[in-house]
């Protein structure tokens, strides 16, 4: 099982982000290979995303299915791969935080080889995928404006008899994408406040 949380925190209210994660439509094109996704309810969609796992570069259907919107706080959903044996779950979490305070989600320490894969995995994504770039922090957004933390939680659990490998190509390239859609939301919506 591939896991990853990633954190960042802008100068936004809670409910903007809120307004911009609840829908779909908004930030699905900074997925990281994404090429469409089809809604067919309000709580389930199908994705396709195609991805490039080491030598494998394969396209992949997923079911998703909204499990939970507890507005403006948290999205969760679950993933089913429809072409490929894959399940997963993930979640987008927003909370509001005391400037300066540390973040209440941590994620738990790696060993040296895993850190070494992540960071060649991060640097060969952003020469693929380019990098989001924020605002810097000292910008002023509004002196009524809270600090929200917004957290992407993502695990995806490859099944059949490539899971291992496929597993191990995967976990690496999951932090720099989680990373990368979360910034990517928020510089946009930094963005936006900026411009009025």
């Amino acid at each position: 099982m591939a896991e990853v949380e990633y954190s960042a925190t802008a100068k936004l209210p809670i409910g903007s982000i809120w307004d911009f994660v609840r829908e779909m439509d908004h930030w699905a094109p900074w997925v990281a290979g994404y090429q469409s996704h089809t809604k067919q309810s309000e709580t389930e969609s199908v994705w396709i995303l195609k991805g490039d796992v080491g030598v494998l570069a394969r396209t992949v259907k997923f079911q998703v299915t909204i499990t939970e919107w507890a507005g403006p706080e948290r999205v969760s959903f679950a993933l089913r791969g429809l072409n490929e044996p894959m399940q997963g779950s993930g979640a987008f979490v927003m909370e509001t935080c005391d400037k300066g305070a540390p973040p209440t989600l941590t994620a738990p320490r790696e060993g040296l080889l895993a850190r070494l894969l992540t960071a060649i995995a991060r640097f060969f994504y952003r020469l693929r995928f380019g990098r989001a770039e924020r605002a810097p922090a000292s910008v002023d957004a509004g002196a009524a404006s809270a600090e929200t933390r917004l957290s992407f939680r993502l695990r995806v659990d490859p099944g059949g008899p490539m899971a291992p490998m496929v597993n191990a190509l995967m976990k690496p390239l999951l932090a720099p994408a989680a990373e990368d859609l979360a910034n990517r939301i928020l510089a946009h919506l930094e963005a936006q406040r900026a411009r009025g």
